[in-house]
């Protein structure tokens, strides 16, 4: 009896029954589960008919069409190669059932307007008929919704161990059956609704309420200012529901989207908790401006936690973790994800939406006895393997030293810098603290060490998530009420989270007019991570001043060093003129990062005429984030700035500070004691208040209208103080013992040891949505928002700007010419056209200067000066885009479901930078002038087959393809800016292309050759060159095309699901491995083997040679970098598409009769498999395609998961 199941009812709202079915407001229209709609002409009880050789359900079509009744039946019970014909006119309806379902085996009962179709073996019969033939014994009872506590007709009540022995609730959802004595288990099933095992035992009377199955929702667009039926939709919307939220079980929602929409593209950077995934809907609407979607959940919308440069969301900087706005968010607390996408669907949002918009609804509370449901996840992660990159062993890298050393290719004065194990060796050799046979033996001992440092630095580490939830209601109130709690221990020293979420929801009908809902949310999160500098960029090379990722010193350190020496103590090598060894620094190094969040929401919908509404929603919310960088006494970092050993320290050691006011002193320490503290903080406050009426008038049954009129308001303010602390004491009581001349030494740098800001966003809109549908079947739409910002410049003209769209649907399905094709279960074809409009958060309209003085070796000439952050831009502008959209929706065979769409985005009047005279205090500025385009194609494809008996196939496959291009802009950048490894954008290519030098071979001396602008071969090439013609377009750094391939399936209790991921049409730079020279404690590829040594290699090899001291001296005078011009030219490019095995869940549904007896209603047991495998490019060789692995950015890991849901 586990059957798909097809219903059909009638459009007019005729048939209460279906209603009672649809509560929430829901319209079910379940085409994904094979189930069609269809309108209804005629109420006679007599049919006229007349077919030909026709099956089955070309029959039901025709007598739904014809009739005010639906049908109710499995789809396995009508698939038959049988046909029928027949020929009446004006026939009782009794009398064609029976000439139409004899040679089907199949019998029927009629509820109010609703006809049960039933196999023949499967008693169909009323209450007086089950007394009559009565057996052992009797059972009867109720059945009813959970939802809504509606009496539910047509639900099937069979015997599980003999599924003929059944009945079908009638009218008002009673049942009586006769069963013997020796029956265990009732079963009841309804299509839309979970089905249900009940344990007999010796009970004689059964209450059984069904819930909602969760695929009803599917229907229902929500767009966070109202709830719309998507079939009359114009927009484009992709959807993910919870249960597909379960399958992926992921705690943090950014990262779980990937593959899962059409046109929605997911690069997970970063696998450390809190960062961003990188998401472009339909691509980039911005040069230097905001490229993220807006979040919405409950229909506020939901700005990050700390104000980040756009442009600097992806560096790996650990505020980043700190940034994004649904890191609170736990998962289970919600009931599903919308991506709206085009003008139609994102009208409402305004200047906010150009980038898309993300919509969460979270659950909430149900009426019923109180349901509490306990979910569980427990995920071990995987340690990564050093077999996965191509770096040399032990043997090879010190052979390697020892060839360099031979050929005094060796920097020894380096050493004084940092050494590895070949370095310390000959550092104690040369000082005669260890002979030669010591040295020998040593040297041996390391040349066998072949250290893995991802098993020195990483351990398989568990991670907890526990969620508990509570469910109950009434007619007067519902409630929602959850708990949950994430634990990671870290797969790293230095590194671990904890995150705490509470969120209480009620909904009160006070009255048959009036309803409030009332939200209170907060979040808490500490994180420990591993240290590291922020990142800088000099002439596009991006660099950290430290960088402690264990992900990269692992990939990147030699073999031959060891963590412990043979005694178990840490060996210590040397790193910045002090001792070094990662497991002491990443103890003495690291971020402690919190968060803390709280949100209060009320909304009210009041009911002022029959179909009009008042709605109002007030919403505050109120952040914290915090981060300590801490870098105790002794750390590395920290005991280099007391390293001094020599004059030659003295002399080279950047940490040491320089007296202005002193020519003859010796660079000294500003921190003889203690480490460092740099705190950053920043408060956000953010409110809504928005206010709108809803009208809903309709015209007979042929015109139906939807107008929405509001005004909102948001609000939005940052502060944040950062702060550089020096001699701070970590390990005798937190005290701090700073130096005055570390502030002096911060100052002369040209920085600051506090700093402050403030940033407010205040915003005034109203809209107006206007929504009209002619005979169900053509619908159209039109939009109109006004958005005013103090971010515009002072200009009236520029202060308010309004955002419209146009939009039309066509249900092609409901057309008469297609009543014959019942095949079609679904055809609508839809367009939008629309401007849109992005917010600057560039900066602010006003000049904005900040005081400061002159720092000269005489204190008396320092002089007082203005410092202009910030230049007068009365004329700046919203950036702004016009958006065309089409689309075809369709369902055929009541298997394939899915959508094709074309959309072109321009982009115009984007920010930009611009040259300003130098008279002005600043070389250039940002104005309005820049402009971009994205088109593109957009298919998902959803197939639900039953391949045998209680086995089900459901395959869902997306594909996204966007085209980018900058159509006009100013770029002034360098050869090596434009040659970055993000990539960088130039006019009529991509917004991030990817740009290399020409490769042109090694000369007969070993160095690299490139091809000038002038197709002329040359090792040199001026770094600070404008002109780009000396560099090859590579293709664009994001991918053309991405999405995913989603297989599920089902046998009875148990499901399994798999899901690949993929992108495609991207190139990515591989990592660097040329050197001016090499610090032996560095990982070397084993591509170094086959370098250039004698005159002739370079007819085999493009591997430069060891590059001398005098030829880097040559270069550098000259202003040319051939080395990183080697790293950047088009022999490092590879091709960075990749198919990535991302996810495999099998869950198993444990038996209710199990259950029953330990007082549980449901329970299901699910083991998960995450980032499993991925096939890229030969050329990467251990380098992911998609993550960034710099300062606390790693790979997403592998991982292993169980997990766990009750429900009591």
């Amino acid at each position: 009896m586990n059957k798909k199941r097809k219903w059909f009812f009638p459009s007019t709202g005729r048939s209460k029954l279906l209603f009672r079915t649809m509560k929430l407001s829901f319209l079910l229209i379940l085409i994904a589960t094979m189930q069609l709609s269809a309108n209804v002409y005629s109420q006679t009880g007599n049919i006229s008919l007349k077919l030909k050789n026709a099956d089955l359900e070309t029959a039901l079509h025709k007598i739904q069409r014809n009739s005010s009744y639906s049908f109710f039946y499995s789809v396995d019970d009508i698939n038959s190669t049988k046909t029928v014909s027949i020929d009446v006119k004006d026939e009782p309806l009794e009398q064609v059932l029976t000439t139409l379902l004899s040679p089907y085996h199949l019998s029927y009962t009629v509820q109010n307007n609703l006809i049960v179709l039933k196999r023949s073996t499967e008693t169909s019969i009323t209450v007086n008929e089950t007394e009559k033939n009565a057996v052992n014994r009797i059972i009867k009872g109720k059945v009813t919704s959970k939802d809504d506590g509606q009496s539910l007709p047509g639900v099937s009540v069979f015997l599980k161990e003999k599924p003929s022995v059944g009945v079908s609730t009638d009218g008002n959802g009673l049942f009586q059956l006769s069963i013997p004595d020796d029956a265990k288990t009732l079963v009841f099933s309804m299509a839309g609704f979970q089905k249900q095992e009940i344990a007999i035992g010796s009970k004689s009377e059964f209450n059984i309420s069904l819930a909602t199955e969760v695929t009803q929702l599917k229907d229902v667009v929500v767009t966070g200012y109202q709830n719309m039926n998507k079939r009359t939709f114009t927009g484009s919307v992709g959807k993910i529901s919870s249960d597909r939220i379960k399958e992926l079980a992921m705690p943090d929602v950014g990262k779980m989207l990937q593959g899962q929409v059409a046109g929605v593209s997911v690069e997970n950077t970063s696998g450390t908790f809190g960062s961003k995934a990188k998401i472009r809907i339909r691509g980039s609407s911005s040069i230097i401006g905001n490229k993220e979607p807006l979040w919405v959940v409950d229909g506020v919308v939901l700005d990050d936690i700390v104000n980040v440069n756009p442009n600097q969301l992806y560096s790996g900087d650990a505020n980043n973790l700190l940034s994004s706005a649904i890191s609170g968010l736990n998962p289970n607390d919600i009931e599903d994800i919308q991506f709206l996408k085009d003008a139609s669907a994102t009208a409402m949002y305004g200047t906010q939406a150009v980038n898309g918009v993300i919509v969460i609804t979270t659950k909430k509370g149900k009426k019923g006895d109180i349901s509490i449901n306990y979910r569980n996840n427990t995920t071990l992660s995987m340690i990564p393997s050093i077999l996965d990159f191509n770096v040399m062993n032990s043997k090879e890298r010190l052979e390697f030293s020892e060839e360099l050393y031979a050929k005094n290719q060796i920097n020894l004065v380096s050493m004084n810098n940092s050494y590895g194990a070949f370095g310390k060796l000959y550092t104690q050799w040369a000082r005669k603290d260890i002979t030669d046979d010591r040295y020998n033996q040593l040297m041996r001992e390391y040349k066998m060490q072949n250290t893995d440092w991802f098993k020195e630095l990483f351990h398989n580490s568990i991670t907890q998530e526990h969620s508990l939830s509570f469910s109950s209601g009434n007619d007067q109130a519902q409630y929602y009420t959850s708990l949950s709690f994430y634990k990671d221990n870290g797969q790293t020293e230095g590194q671990n989270t904890n995150r705490y979420t509470g969120n209480i929801k009620a909904n009160y009908n006070i009255n048959k007019k009036l309803q409030i809902t009332t939200t209170l949310f907060g979040s808490s999160r500490d994180q420990k991570v591993f240290g590291a500098a922020n990142a800088s960029s000099d002439n596009g090379v991006v660099s950290r001043e430290y960088d402690l990722n264990p992900y990269s010193y692992a990939m990147s350190t030699s073999r031959a060093m060891r963590p412990y020496d043979k005694t178990g103590d840490l060996e210590y090598y040397l790193s910045n003129y002090a001792p070094f060894n990662i497991i002491h620094e990443l103890q003495n190094n690291f971020f402690n990062m919190k968060t803390r969040e709280i949100k209060v929401q009320g909304d009210l919908e009041y009911k002022v005429l029959k179909n009009l509404n008042f709605n109002s929603l007030v919403s505050g919310r109120l952040t914290t984030a915090a981060s300590d960088h801490i870098v105790t006494e002794l750390s590395n970092t920290a005991q280099a700035y007391r390293a001094m050993d020599n004059n030659d320290i003295r002399n080279s050691n950047p940490y040491l500070y320089n007296d202005p006011n002193d020519d003859d002193q010796y660079p000294i320490s500003v921190m003889p004691r203690g480490g460092l503290l740099y705190m950053n903080e920043t408060q956000g406050t953010f409110y809504t208040f928005r206010n709108s009426f809803n009208w809903k008038p309709t015209i007979g049954t042929e015109h139906a209208f939807n107008i929405l009129v509001g005004t909102e308001v948001r609000h939005r303010k940052y502060e944040s103080s950062t702060t550089n602390g020096y001699g701070y004491e970590y390990y005798r009581g937190k005290v701090a013992s700073p130096d005055y001349r570390a502030v002096q030494r911060d100052l002369l740098a040209g920085g600051s040891y506090y700093s402050a800001n403030q940033s407010i966003n205040n915003e005034f809109s109203w809209f107006v949505n206007s929504d009209y549908t002619l005979h169900d079947r053509y619908n159209f739409s039109a939009s109109l928002r006004s958005d005013g910002s103090n971010k515009m410049g002072k200009s009236q003209r520029f202060k308010f700007f309004p955002t419209w769209q146009l939009s039309a649907a066509w249900n092609i399905d409901k057309e008469n010419f297609l009543e014959q094709a019942t095949w079609i279960n679904l055809l609508k074809l839809r367009t939008s056209y629309g401007l849109r409009g992005n917010v600057n958060n560039i900066g602010s309209s006003e000049m904005l200067v900040y005081y400061g003085k002159t720092n000269r070796f005489d204190n008396e000439a320092n002089e007082s000066t203005l410092n202009i952050a910030s230049p007068d831009n009365p004329d700046l502008k919203w950036e702004k885009e016009h958006a065309y959209n089409v689309g075809l929706d369709f369902g055929f065979f009541n298997r394939l479901t899915g959508t094709i769409e074309y959309y072109d985005r321009e982009n115009f009047d984007l920010i930009g930078t611009v040259p300003s005279s130098y008279v002005t205090g600043y070389v250039q500025k940002v104005v309005n002038w820049a402009s971009m385009r994205n088109s593109g194609f957009e298919v998902t494809l959803n197939y639900r087959a039953s391949i045998v008996k209680d086995l089900s196939w459901n395959a869902i496959v997306t594909w996204g393809y966007n085209k980018n291009k900058v159509l006009d802009a100013y770029f002034n950048q360098t050869v090596m800016q434009a040659t970055g490894d993000a990539g960088s954008a130039m006019i009529g290519r991509p917004l991030n292309g990817l740009y290399s030098f020409q490769f042109a071979g090694l000369s007969n001396e070993g160095l690299p050759t490139f091809y000038d602008k002038d197709g002329n071969v040359t090792t040199l090439i001026n770094k600070y060159e404008t002109s780009t013609g000396t560099l090859k377009y590579e293709g664009s750094r994001d991918p053309l095309g991405s999405g995913g391939i989603t297989n599920s399936f089902k046998y009875k209790s148990l499901s399994l699901s798999v899901l690949f991921t993929y992108a495609y049409g991207n190139k990515i730079r591989l990592l660097p491995f040329y050197a001016p020279y090499y610090d032996d404690a560095t990982a070397l590829s084993k591509d170094l083997a086959s370098r250039w040594t004698t005159p002739g290699d370079e007819q085999y090899t493009t591997i430069p040679r060891i590059l001398d001291q005098e030829t880097y001296d040559y270069w550098r005078l000259k202003n040319a970098d051939p080395i990183a011009n080697y790293n950047r030219s088009d022999i490092r490019v590879a091709n960075g598409s990749f198919i990535r095995l991302k996810n495999i869940s099998l869950s198993y549904a444990l038996p209710s009769y199990v259950l029953k007896r330990i007082g549980v209603k449901s329970a299901s047991l699910q083991a998960l498999a995450q980032n499993i495998y991925v096939w890229a490019d030969q050329k990467l060789k251990g380098q992911d395609p998609e993550a960034l692995v710099s300062g606390t950015s790693v790979p997403l890991p592998k991982t292993v998961s169980l997990g766990l849901s009750v429900d009591f």
